[in-house]
């Protein structure tokens, strides 16, 4: 079995974390993503097993892959880059690594969090320039503020235990409302709810065509005057375009964001202008014990598939 890497992967650190893999067969890694489609596919031609990272396979680049067979996705949001039913149609399976990283993404939400509401980059920027301006950075304790979870997977709980941790009242939304999912003193209330309660917002669900453009204008306009929104899930999960007005009008106090509809962002990014927020470049899951579990799920998914077994394969 030809088992290929396309376009690197941060959760390989060393040539030796390949070895598991080699049992299975011979490993063809890149450590450069493709230059283009055209190196994408001539990459994929002959393998047998994928491993993803960023590169978009859909239903032309799958068709000229004859031998391919297994996609696992590294990471959760799969329907961003892979066309599932494409991949279904011609026999092959898709898996992904859920739950690999719950702990460093709800940190790093918690992290933005705090520094959005205390300013932590601004005052960092100006004292960098030469500037001591400390009264220009007056922020709001979190202790006691209302934080709404959208999507309580094992990301969104994680979360919850955290904020419950420095004193914040939960309230979160998720698709499967059941008991178990109310969990660190949270109540579950409806998505409409949720936006007009919080004093921050905070997004933590997949994104699959269900959830495309969840978080509307609608629900946007909804949030309190001086409320806080973040989002380290998926930004077309977002109408963004309502989401930057209600941040340059000052509807919106501020906002946190790690994902962005282009990665990179262009030139012209609306939300590189705001100084009411604050961008990173998708690294909210970019830790080392993120990267070992990733891995670790990413091999189990194919040594399952050899066995004949199904493990983490996408459903939809």
């Amino acid at each position: 079995m030809r088992i290929v890497f396309p376009d690197g992967a941060g959760c390989v650190q060393r040539d030796e974390d390949l070895d598991r893999l080699r049992r299975i067969g011979p490993v063809e890694f890149h450590r450069k993503p493709p230059a283009d489609r055209a190196d994408l596919v001539a990459r994929l031609q002959d393998a047998e097993a994928v491993f993803l990272d960023y590169s978009t396979v859909d239903a032309e680049v799958l068709g000229q892959c004859p031998r391919l067979r297994f996609v696992c996705f590294l990471g959760i949001g799969y329907a961003s880059y892979v066309d599932v039913a494409a991949a279904r149609r011609r026999g092959i399976v898709v898996t992904y690594t859920p739950d690999y990283g719950a702990t460093s993404v709800a940190e790093y939400a918690l992290g933005m969090l705090l520094a959005l509401t205390r300013h932590i980059g601004a005052a960092f920027v100006s004292l960098r320039e030469g500037q001591w301006k400390p009264g220009r950075f007056q922020g709001i304790e979190l202790k006691d503020k209302t934080l709404g979870i959208v999507g309580l997977g094992p990301i969104g709980t994680e979360m919850a235990r955290l904020a419950a941790g420095i004193g914040m009242r939960l309230v979160g939304w998720t698709r499967r409302p059941t008991p178990d999912r109310a969990r660190h003193g949270l109540a579950l209330v409806p998505l409409e709810d949720l936006f007009a309660r919080a004093d921050v917002v905070s997004l933590h669900l997949s994104y699959t065509p269900e959830s495309h453009g969840l978080v509307s204008r609608a629900l946007l306009e909804r949030m309190k005057p001086g409320a806080f929104f973040v989002n380290t899930a998926r930004a077309r999960i977002v109408d963004n375009v309502a989401l930057a007005e209600l941040l340059q009008s000052g509807r919106i106090a501020g906002a946190a964001l790690d994902v962005h509809e282009e990665e990179p962002p262009p030139a012209d990014y609306p939300f590189r202008r705001l100084p009411n927020v604050l961008i990173t470049p998708h690294i909210g899951y970019n830790t080392r014990e993120a990267g070992a579990n990733m891995l670790r799920i990413a091999i189990e998914t194919l040594e399952a598939h050899v066995r004949g077994e199904r493990l983490h394969v996408v459903s939809e």
